[in-house]
């Protein structure tokens, strides 16, 4: 029988493998032929990577515990949470997914730099972050960073700023 891990290695195989070839088979414009970061370089780039990092799961070898000589299936600080699933903090499961659904819904309005950053901010606080002067500025430089790379870098125009200013 497979263990846990063994299971994720084997659906990040099969995800990564499934992203990478739509990646590789992504249509680019002529005029992107020819950039040196085209739209599905860092699509293969993680693809790779997420190959890579299941390869390495599968084969690694598994522990055995010494006192009973059986395999570990399950690693000790996960193997609490399977036995009593009431222990699990839903709330905060389904509150970050609430928030995932309203950080999509304000992209558009808000603008990609503030709700991106509130999202980051928001997600740090519900998750128990109290160091409030290294999270803001983090997430600011961190939604700062990931807008550049797409639009300067990418070349994939996203709104930075909220919609009053494009009107």
């Amino acid at each position: 029988m497979l263990s846990i891990n063994r299971w994720v290695a084997l659906g990040l195989l099969a995800f990564s493998s499934g992203y990478g070839y739509l990646a590789f088979t992504y249509r680019i414009l002529p005029f992107e032929r020819f950039l040196a970061m085209k739209p599905n370089t860092l699509p293969i780039g993680l693809a790779v990577a997420g190959m890579i990092c299941s390869i390495a799961l599968l084969l690694m070898p598994e522990g055995q515990d010494s006192a009973s000589g059986e395999e570990k299936t399950v690693l000790g600080s996960d193997h609490k949470y399977l036995e009593s699933p009431g222990d699990y903090e839903w709330g905060k499961g389904v509150a970050l997914l609430v928030l995932a659904v309203v950080y999509a819904l304000s992209l558009r309005q808000a603008g990609f730099l503030l709700s991106t950053s509130m999202f980051l901010i928001i997600g740090g606080i519900m998750l128990g972050e109290r160091k409030y002067w290294i999270l803001v500025p983090v997430s600011c430089f961190a939604s700062f960073l990931v807008w550049y790379l797409v639009d300067e870098v990418l070349t994939i125009f996203m709104r930075p700023l909220p919609m009053i200013f494009y009107q």
